[in-house]
């Protein structure tokens, strides 16, 4: 009898240390759905592809925009976090922007033989532009909890780029030409018999800006594979703050200025003045990549 009452008194203390035990020892980190996880590293990385659709964003009221086009790039991606769900988003962008964008100039020469001619011609230049930027965002991170496999973020900041090299390819519309070169008496009312002429490849790094800076707005999801690397998925609107052309090479004697078009919208040889072109870069990046 005695034996039995010490053996369920000792029961009773055994149970009550473990359940103390269990009671003082902190408890695993979970997830919403109650699956066990490793805890937030303080700093990711990943490296990510950043197809995009870019367009040009015309400002002034002689030039026209003419459509967006499909470009690629690539990049490095570093998210600091500074609390459980804020970061601070930087890293390193080589992407490439542009845009389809059209206005009326002056050029010498024919096209076949323009190192000796020297005629004038207007010309209304349809113009690819394709700029290539290497660019350092900096960003606050917004991140949610990991809700199954997928954490939810959301990003807000600027961007600093470097013009890297741009390009053009261009169909100039030969409209009218110098009636005797060298005259300024009426010297447009001949019309040109040759037409639209393709330009491929020109290079324009004088016609652009060297450095932008933009505004970043971005959403996206972290999908879990393993431990601590997950599949990246984002889009993220960059949007230029800043004229992006320049006009230095363009002089007041109008023969290398964009003219300004009439007021129906034609060409008034009477009173064609120059213009400065004026217009900002957008683009929708894709960002698909890993992060470790």
């Amino acid at each position: 009898m005695v034996s039995i009452t010490i053996f369920r008194s000792a029961a009773v203390v055994l149970g009550f240390v473990a359940l103390t035990a269990s009671a003082q020892s902190p408890a695993p980190s979970s997830t919403n759905s109650g699956r066990v996880r490793y805890s937030e590293p303080k700093f990711r990385m990943g490296l990510h592809l950043l197809p995009s659709v870019a367009w040009m964003d015309v400002r002034d009221a002689h030039s026209s925009s003419e459509g967006a086009v499909v470009r690629f790039g690539f990049g490095f991606t570093a998210d600091i976090m500074f609390a459980d769900n804020y970061a601070v988003g930087t890293g390193l962008n080589v992407f490439r922007n542009g845009g389809k964008v059209a206005y009326f100039d002056r050029v010498t020469g024919d096209p076949e033989d323009a190192a000796n001619d020297s005629t004038m011609f207007q010309v209304r230049r349809a113009r690819t532009l394709t700029q290539h930027w290497v660019e350092v965002p900096i960003s606050f991170k917004f991140r949610t909890r990991q809700i199954g496999h997928i954490t939810y973020w959301g990003q807000f900041g600027l961007g600093l780029g470097l013009n890297l090299r741009s390009t053009a390819h261009d169909e100039v519309d030969y409209l009218y030409r110098q009636m005797v070169p060298g005259t300024a008496e009426e010297p447009w009312s001949v019309e040109s018999s040759i037409g639209v002429v393709s330009y491929s490849d020109v290079p324009v790094e004088d016609e652009v800006a060297l450095m932008r800076a933009a505004m970043i707005v971005g959403l996206g999801i972290e999908y879990n594979l393993s431990g601590k690397t997950a599949l990246l998925l984002g889009a993220t609107f960059n949007n230029g703050l800043f004229n992006v052309a320049s006009n230095k090479n363009f002089g007041p004697n109008l023969t290398e200025e964009h003219l300004e078009t009439a007021l129906d919208g034609s060409l008034d040889p009477a009173g064609l003045e120059g213009y400065d072109v004026k217009m900002v870069d957008n683009a929708i990046l894709f960002s698909v990549g890993l992060l470790f």
